[in-house]
């Protein structure tokens, strides 16, 4: 073996035995989050971000609680400025239903507390001397505003993570459950992604969302050639995982095909996250045909079930103005100039979706 050769293993056995720095995380954390609220507060108002951070803590925390489950090495938690949050671990030969399921712990826990939020708003509506107020950022009216706002913005920003595409974590479901690894199906996911961001972000006017295209574009190369590696080394046979770890002779095999690539510039630590993450996504068995119905019921039935009960919801509150005397969302929500310009990132598209189908209400 040559030198690369051993500092590579020494590397990948350095990543297998690396201990969880719980003190470190936790200030990463911290510090990320301190700086998430700090940026946020220039582009949106205080109750927004406390919202957004909730929110976001609920769903990352979600991921993080299903990883520790599962036995996933070095979780972390970030907050990312203006784009929101994510928890990533180390899965250890973690079966594909297993990581739809920590895919499933993000957005799930946060829809079922937003559906019992708003179903308590809404409750408080039913009493006719109630005093309804105004929620301007979800065009709709409530006597417990606040909490409409919160499970609205909850249910919204988790059902849009359940969305099939990548990177989101619908997306993450589908392609673990039932799809092969393929380049440019990743590729496309990603370009559908960035299609969708930036012409939700045209129509309603807010540049601010093309950041989310960033991270996406800027990853994108190393994504299919990851992909590109996974395909490639399924047709080998790769050794199975020993007592110490990755096999060596799985490690030959795996960094001779990224020798094959630009990836071979890599740092061997840089290199060694790589053969991990190419080793575990192909001794990981697929599911069986029963768990791929079960985790395709579990998608198709929350995506059904939070869509039917959002729709249910937005017509249960539809914005009213008794001085037009009719159901006017958009003009009165365009004409609000106490909007801080954040507020106007979260619904404008979605309720334009909902008004052309309120006729069904």
């Amino acid at each position: 073996m040559s030198g690369s050769g051993v500092s590579l293993v020494a590397a990948v056995r350095a990543k297998e035995s690396q201990p969880n720095d719980w003190r470190r995380q936790t200030l990463v954390l911290l510090v990320s989050l301190a700086l998430f609220v700090a940026v946020g507060l220039l582009w949106w108002d205080l109750r927004l971000v406390l919202m957004l951070v909730g929110i976001l803590l609920l769903h990352e925390g979600g991921h993080f609680v299903a990883m520790r489950a599962f036995g996933y090495r070095n979780i972390r938690m970030v907050f990312v400025p203006m784009l929101g949050a994510a928890v990533s671990g180390q899965p250890i030969r973690i079966p594909r239903w297993k990581k739809a399921i920590v895919y499933f712990a993000g957005p799930l826990p946060g829809i079922a507390i937003s559906m019992v939020l708003l179903l308590i708003a809404s409750a408080g509506n039913s009493d006719a001397n109630a005093s309804v107020s105004a929620v301007p950022i979800l065009l709709m009216n409530s006597s417990h505003p606040w909490l409409l706002e919160l499970g609205g913005l909850g249910l919204l920003l988790n059902w849009m993570n359940l969305l099939p595409l990548l990177p989101l974590d619908g997306g993450r479901i589908v392609q673990s459950t039932f799809a092969r690894p393929s380049p440019w199906r990743e590729v496309f996911g990603r370009v559908l992604t960035m299609l969708v961001i930036a012409g939700l972000g045209i129509s309603i006017g807010e540049p601010l969302l093309l950041l989310l295209i960033f991270p996406l574009l800027f990853t994108m190369p190393l994504t299919y050639r990851t992909c590109w590696l996974s395909r490639r080394l399924s047709e080998d046979e790769i050794p199975t995982p020993t007592a110490s770890g990755v096999p060596e002779a799985a490690i030959d095999t795996i960094a001779s095909a990224i020798d094959e690539t630009a990836l071979r510039a890599l740092a061997p630590p840089q290199k060694a996250s790589l053969v991990l993450q190419l080793y575990e996504s192909l001794i990981a068995p697929p599911p069986t045909p029963l768990a791929s119905r079960m985790v395709g019921l579990v998608y198709l039935g929350s995506v059904m079930v939070s869509t039917l009960f959002g729709w249910w919801i937005w017509s249960l509150h539809r914005w009213h103005d008794p001085a037009v005397g009719e159901f006017d969302r958009l003009d009165t929500y365009s004409n609000q100039a106490s909007f801080d310009k954040g507020s106007q990132i979260i619904l404008p598209a979605c309720t334009e979706l909902l008004a052309s189908t309120s006729l069904v209400f």
